[in-house]
């Protein structure tokens, strides 16, 4: 699972890729005017936006310029009417990672999208560098060392995270945006079930470790051995 900001003012369009996204058990979120997606990828974190190069506002050149400038490194796949090498050109140059022209088909997005989010974690089978853990999303299973566990999604999506960036700590609310929904009623609960019901599945309470003032970590020292634990799984307030 992944987050995504879908920006496009065609209402046919964005429903359309809101709707593949979720099917796909993706987080998806929708912005139809420039001036709300720049907003929304300054109070929010995505793995993937999507952006159209026509909005109202504020141009989808602009926003993909004004987000690298400020150090936003998400990658961005611009879609636009515009097929000529010029345009492409100019798109890539704004700090767009690829571009898709209008019409297109599902599948070539879904691969892109694919080609995309292996920068650095994989959307199917991946092994997290330097451990024996492989999550596959095709079936949100969690395989380690050779010992299966099947996730449920939102669960999928919290360990998919976290084997992005292994032993480093995220806090609740940097969980809680990349994970839900913007706009949901995300808590810290939430987040703590989640990911109690993780170390209860995999029979590895010290997978994930809790820090009162850090937040949560993914173990590699975890994943290369049994674990009956020793590390703090009281998670953080």
């Amino acid at each position: 699972m992944a987050k995504f900001l879908v920006v496009e003012d065609d209402p046919v369009i964005s429903q359309a890729l809101i709707d593949w996204l979720r099917s796909e058990h993706h987080t998806a979120e929708l912005a139809e005017d420039g001036v709300e997606a720049s907003d929304m990828l300054r109070l929010y974190q995505y793995d993937i936006v999507i952006l159209d190069w026509k909005l109202p506002r504020k141009s989808g050149l602009d926003i993909c310029r004004d987000f690298r400038r400020q150090s936003g490194a998400t990658p961005i796949l611009m879609l636009t009417g515009e097929s000529s090498i010029d345009n492409k050109e100019t798109g890539l140059d704004a700090g767009a990672d690829d571009y898709l022209t209008k019409p297109f088909q599902l599948r070539e997005l879904a691969a892109r999208v694919r080609a995309l989010l292996r920068r650095p974690f994989g959307l199917t089978a991946e092994t997290t560098p330097g451990s024996n853990l492989i999550l596959d999303r095709k079936d949100y299973s969690i395989t380690i060392q050779g010992e299966k566990t099947t996730l449920q999604p939102r669960e999928f999506a919290v360990m998919e995270y976290l084997c992005r960036y292994p032993e480093q700590y995220h806090s609740t609310t940097q969980l809680l945006n990349q994970v839900w929904a913007s706009d949901s009623d995300s808590t810290a609960q939430a987040l703590k079930s989640c990911i109690m019901r993780i170390r209860q599945r995999t029979k590895r309470p010290g997978l994930i470790e809790s820090s009162r003032n850090c937040g949560y970590r993914l173990r590699l020292d975890s994943v290369a051995k049994r674990d009956d634990s020793t590390a703090n799984t009281d998670d953080e307030e």
